[in-house]
């Protein structure tokens, strides 16, 4: 009788605590559209045309998203998954899209898939947020249906990618419903087919997903919109598509860039590079212009304190090996050489808030896009077997310091630390 009593009032007095946060649950809950996400279409479902113009141009918007380069293994079967996806809490192995009915989506519905797309939720479970589920939900119907109808007419693979490896408690898919409860917020204004740059630019093209910073637990939350940030993993930093950063190009000059990886601003590199080459090069000039069009209108202003620079910038060790390893091709002062090497002075990666892009290119070369635009572009060599870990810290304090404006005050141990990240 008592052990009754005493469990009694130690229910009446956790019950308000109990209803409170069964309060809280329901509304994050709702926020995310109650149980629908969590509702996956089953059954045959309606039939999608796929004729050639259909294909066309789901084979358009495929390239458009990247689908190709995320779900493809280096020498594997295209679209069968298996890329490796590097972030804080472990790491993800992309799917197999092909229409191989065990392992693919070949037997996937039409609206089975148009809910993956835009919930992030399959059969399979809630998927992570590496999959840019959030930008995707704003492509339009007939969108998903050519993308699908072009998936289902490829090779079919019965490859099956390695399981994920993910530290407690993100190993748990269930665990995932909590994370969207509390960090993701579905767009109330999705971007709409009509306004076309928007529509590439926060639908398929999924750039904020790299070029925004990221909040708690890899969350995207609004105001660090294209704020630039670390791509997690890969070791390398997007820069923000702010105002000032877009501001040197014309509308039409940001185009280009975007079809050719390359502009008399700057080249791209790394993981930009591979992306143009991939998804960016086929853009049509109108879809090209309009996607420049939006970034250069809805670029956020972001602060930027003016940096003092350090009378010896031009002085010391740094200036000593530029003059020595770099001023042939990037001139004396940093000016360069239009249409063969760029300038230095004011260059996205001397710019950036964080060095990484610079160590990187000094270290390892780099090597700009091959495209219709940019058929014979120059390379820059490595210097990793050329100058120790000192002479490239000080060599970007240099640069950055110069023609950056960044009070950069790089050690060798920093650059050993950027040295010995693995990319795959």
């Amino acid at each position: 009788m008592r052990l009754r009593r005493v469990l009694a009032v130690v229910a009446l007095v956790l019950l308000p605590f109990v209803l409170a946060a069964a309060a809280i649950l329901g509304v994050l809950f709702a926020r995310q559209g109650g149980f629908e996400p969590y509702r996956v279409p089953h059954g045959a479902g309606r039939t999608v045309p796929s004729d050639a113009a259909t294909l066309a141009r789901g084979e358009y918007l495929a390239r458009l998203g990247n689908c190709t380069a995320c779900h493809t293994v280096r020498g594997g079967a295209p679209l069968a998954g298996g890329r490796a996806f590097a972030t804080g809490i472990g790491t993800i192995y992309s799917t197999n899209l092909t229409p191989d009915p065990q392992h693919g989506i070949g037997d996937w519905s039409a609206e089975e898939f148009a809910h993956v797309m835009r919930h992030g939720v399959s059969r399979r479970g809630v998927l992570y947020p590496v999959f840019p589920y959030a930008h995707f939900a704003n492509v339009a119907d007939q969108d998903l249906d050519a993308l699908y109808a072009w998936l289902r007419a490829q090779p079919a693979s019965d490859f099956v990618p390695p399981p994920n490896r993910m530290e407690p408690p993100a190993d748990s898919r269930l665990a995932l419903i909590g994370w969207r409860m509390l960090y993701f917020r579905p767009d109330e204004a999705a971007a709409k087919p009509d306004d076309r740059g928007r529509y590439l630019v926060d639908g398929l093209g999924h750039c904020a997903m790299c070029h925004s910073t990221r909040g708690e637990r890899g969350s995207l939350p609004p105001e660090g919109y294209m704020a630039g940030g670390s791509i997690p993993g890969i070791g390398w930093y997007a820069p923000p598509l702010d105002s000032v950063q877009l501001q040197r190009y014309s509308d039409e000059q940001l185009a280009d860039y975007l079809r050719n990886g390359s502009s008399e601003h700057g080249s791209a590199y790394g993981p930009m590079a591979e992306v143009v080459y991939s998804s960016l090069r086929w853009l049509t000039p109108d879809d090209a212009l309009a996607m420049a069009r939006h970034l250069k209108r809805s670029a956020p202003r972001l602060a930027r304190a003016e940096v003092p620079v350090a009378q010896a910038a031009a002085e010391g060790k740094g200036a000593d090996v530029y003059a020595r390893a770099c001023a042939d091709c990037h001139g004396k002062n940093g000016e360069g050489e239009p249409g063969a090497y760029p300038a230095l002075r004011d260059a996205v990666a001397v710019t950036a808030p964080d060095p990484i892009n610079a160590v990187r290119m000094v270290l390892y070369g780099g090597m700009p896009v091959t495209t219709a635009g940019n058929p014979q572009p120059h390379s820059m060599p490595p210097f990793v077997q050329q100058l120790d870990s000192g002479e490239i810290a000080a060599v970007v304090n240099h640069i950055r310091r110069s023609w950056g404006g960044r009070d950069s005050r790089l050690t060798a141990e920093d650059v050993d630390a950027m040295h010995g990240i693995v990319i795959d």
